[in-house]
């Protein structure tokens, strides 16, 4: 029997449209960053006359509301999370352990029975590094018994990947019709997600396309549970397969596609870089006050990052005499310790925090920046989702970004005031530079202005990609 999706536009088209079906682990009514780029996708998708049936991950509470913002032709298909038979064994095994700890605890001290609770690994967040494990300083044997628990961590991601991809290609594989659907797109990460995809197109035909949004084996850090050579030997031999068996994949930034490449030179031609881009949604007009503001809404993932920025803006600070009422941070929603940071770098008094709140809330604490922080990502081929939308608003643009990283590259030649992380000095001659100019009446003006930066502009190289494996829409298989 064929599956019944989850949500149908009111307004889907005639049968006869030609459609693409797309495998994506994370898609609305999910509201994880994976989403996005295929949340807004579909409405390009829609614009060259396509339909789309989406398979994403159940379990998420219905939202109505969003649901009905995707454009007309969309189709969304649940497949609930797997349960492996590992997982089950190490939930039996952790509730013993919590009796026993109890047992043995009576009559003792309460802390030696003490436990988090919790059936996931608990991500270590000592120092700056924030719980992320560069890659290349992977050890080939373990020293010590938490290297044992990272290699069966590693293990049990990708086989629950592999767990869920096989569903989902079920469910495909049910739901395709020959000569309506024109490709089959998968989007990871989670990577595995790829092999249902590749799974579909090998019984039906189609073209397979992988759109990887972050690097998978060439990716330089990971989350500290998953950082065993165990996930590294498997995410390249995963890769191999998936890539020798596609008919395109699409990188997020260009640096990404030119590793591929380098990776796999027999099939140079297979990689395209497609990069997130920025929406034309409107965004709140400038507010720029008495006050110089440096705003930033969302997440930062490295604490270092803004542990420089703190001490840049505290020589800034001493070297023109300013006063909070002159100068200061505003940040809503991140998730690191900024009070500390900010009392330990003795500027607790500029730093303002706001609590995670609307989007259209973000939009406008950071209409009132002249200057942006965008935080790239130490040695790695990605770009913060974020930089796309900064670029959009009338300030300022401040880049702590490693040379030769995606995100400097990105900037490059824009206007955007690009530091090392780690230089200091030059965080606070930017500042300075900044603030004596917005004193002086200079107003900053948005750097979004070349086309690239468009997310229609990369869409259109993605379809266009896409429809030189899988035909026209008006063209029937």
């Amino acid at each position: 029997m064929e599956p019944r999706p989850v949500f149908e536009h009111p307004d889907l088209p005639e049968q006869s449209r030609r459609r693409f079906l797309l495998i994506s682990y994370h898609f609305p009514p999910d509201t994880s960053i994976g989403a996005r780029r295929w949340e807004t996708l579909a409405h390009f998708v829609r614009e060259r006359g396509w339909g789309l049936d989406v398979i994403m991950r159940g379990g998420f509470r219905p939202d109505r509301e969003r649901m009905q913002r995707l454009p007309c032709g969309v189709r969304v298909y649940e497949v609930p999370a797997p349960v492996l038979a590992a997982k089950r064994l190490e939930h039996a095994a952790h509730r013993m352990l919590v009796v026993a700890r109890g047992v043995l605890s009576r009559g003792g001290s309460s802390r030696a029975g003490s436990t988090n609770g919790a059936d996931t690994p608990v991500t270590s967040t000592a120092g700056d590094d924030d719980g992320l494990a560069n890659l290349a300083r992977l050890t080939r044997f373990p020293r010590e018994p938490r290297d044992l628990l990272r290699a069966y961590w590693a293990w049990v991601d990708h086989a629950y990947g592999r767990a869920w991809a096989r569903s989902a290609a079920q469910v495909g594989l049910a739901i395709h019709r020959p000569g309506v659907h024109g490709a089959v797109i998968s989007s990871g990460p989670p990577h595995m997600t790829h092999y249902a995809a590749r799974d579909i197109a090998r019984h039906t035909g189609l073209p397979f396309v992988m759109d990887m949004r972050d690097p998978w084996s060439q990716g330089q850090q990971l989350i500290d549970e998953l950082s065993s050579p165990v996930w590294l030997v498997l995410a390249r031999r995963h890769e191999r397969r998936l890539v020798r068996d596609a008919a395109l994949v699409v990188a997020n930034t260009e640096p990404a596609r030119d590793a591929l490449r380098a990776v796999y030179p027999r099939w140079p031609d297979r990689f395209i870089a497609v990069l997130n881009g920025s929406d034309d949604y409107p965004i709140p007009p400038a507010r720029h006050g008495h006050r110089f503001v440096i705003a930033f809404a969302g997440t930062i993932y490295i604490a270092s990052k803004i542990r420089s920025l703190f001490r840049g803006a505290a020589r800034a600070i001493e070297r023109l005499g300013l006063t909070p009422e002159e100068f200061g941070f505003e940040f809503m929603g991140v998730a690191q310790p900024i009070a500390r940071l900010a009392r330990e770098e003795g500027i607790a008094a500029y730093v303002t925090e706001h609590p995670r709140s609307s989007h259209a809330a973000a939009l406008e604490m950071l209409a009132g920046g002249a200057m942006l922080p965008v935080f790239g990502w130490p040695r790695t081929n990605c770009i913060s989702a974020k930089t796309f939308e900064v670029v959009r608003f009338d300030a300022w643009v401040l880049a702590l970004a490693t040379p030769g990283s995606a995100t400097e590259c990105l900037l490059r030649g824009t206007g955007a005031d690009i530091v090392p992380p780690h230089d200091i000095e030059r965080i606070a001659d930017t500042i300075v530079q900044r603030y004596q100019e917005y004193r002086r009446g200079l107003r900053p003006t948005r750097i979004a202005r070349v086309r690239n930066f468009e997310r229609r502009e990369q869409a259109r190289i993605l379809l266009d990609a896409i429809e030189r494996c899988a035909g026209s829409p008006l063209a029937r298989g």
